[in-house]
């Protein structure tokens, strides 16, 4: 039984092997229209950072006019009115830190400063806040690029699941019918030509490679892995049907060693009595013979003999 277990395991492995393949390209439709969602996700995300930081900026901005508008004296109607419609800002904005509160603090003191140096100073942190402002901006509209692409290729990928969809459901369509029946035919079909490929194609290599083995001693090696599944398929045939091999005119590798062994023994026993002959010095006895040669024999090899008396119309 052991010469069949490695046969199994191999037909076992190609099986898992295509099992695993099928289930793979069954799941990579699924995981490509998860991977193109999980980007458009990722940029969402992206996005509301983005967003959030935008209301940060502008929060710190409306705290910052409403600081410069206070420090006005006597401010006139307009300031007044300025004011309330930044509270307003505020209160859609949100309230900065306190951290940003002090920097805007810092920067409306030294524009509105009288000193020069101050003034100077602030103008350099105004450009500061135009340069953070500047990269918020470009950085929304590469979000919104990025957003567009990647809607643009969830889409493509849809439509590709979709056509593939519709094109294995008006396959499946076809094997629908006569009870089942015609679900059996078509793959009873398929199976034929699939077949009748590999067997073709197998075939051309066989005849290639046995050509080549008789020249080629690598070629040989590899012509020996036939000779190894011819075994099996013979052995599997041994098994489910023993008397197939004889019926087809070959011997057993048992039967070949019985008869082989059989005729070694009928030899060397004529032989042995033809030496003891020639050295007495007389003819051969055809008793001595047969004494010698049934000495070395046992009841198998005795039986075979028997049967070739019988086969050959001679009295036992």
């Amino acid at each position: 039984m052991k010469k069949f277990i490695l046969p199994f395991l191999l037909g076992m492995m190609i099986l898992a092997a295509s099992s695993c393949t099928i289930f793979t390209n069954k799941g990579a439709a699924a995981k490509a229209e998860e991977k193109s969602r999980a980007k458009i996700v990722n940029v969402e995300v992206q996005t509301k950072f983005n967003n959030a930081e935008k209301l940060e900026s502008i929060a710190g901005l409306a705290y910052g006019t409403g600081y410069a508008l206070s420090k006005v004296n006597d401010p006139p109607k307009e300031v007044g009115v300025a004011m309330d419609l930044n509270q307003r800002i505020v209160s859609l904005a949100g309230s900065p830190t306190v951290e940003k509160m002090k920097e805007m603090q810092t920067m409306i003191d030294k524009l509105t400063s009288l000193l020069a140096t101050e003034r100077k100073e602030g103008k350099q942190l105004l450009e500061t806040k135009d340069i953070i402002i500047s990269a918020l901006q470009n950085e929304t509209k590469a979000l919104v690029t990025a957003k567009e692409i990647e809607i643009s290729k969830y889409i493509t990928t849809a439509q590709q699941l979709a056509a593939t969809a519709d094109g294995y459901k008006a396959e499946l369509q076809e094997y629908q019918g006569w009870f089942g029946l015609r679900a059996v035919f078509k793959g009873l079909w398929q199976f034929i030509k699939s077949s009748m490929w590999i067997l073709g194609i197998g075939s051309i290599l066989f005849i290639i490679l046995r050509i080549v083995s008789m020249s080629n001693p690598i070629a040989a090696s590899i012509f020996s892995i036939f000779n190894i599944m011819g075994s099996w398929i013979v052995n599997i045939i041994k098994l489910i049907v023993p008397k197939a091999v004889e019926m087809a005119g070959h011997t057993t590798n048992h039967l070949f060693d019985a008869y082989k062994s059989t005729m070694w023994k009928l030899v060397d026993g004529i032989q042995i009595v033809k030496e003891r002959a020639t050295a007495a010095g007389k003819a051969p006895n055809l008793n001595e013979v047969l004494d010698e040669v049934s000495k070395s024999m046992n009841s198998d090899e005795k039986a075979i003999v028997d049967e070739i008396k019988k086969e050959l119309n001679w009295k036992q």
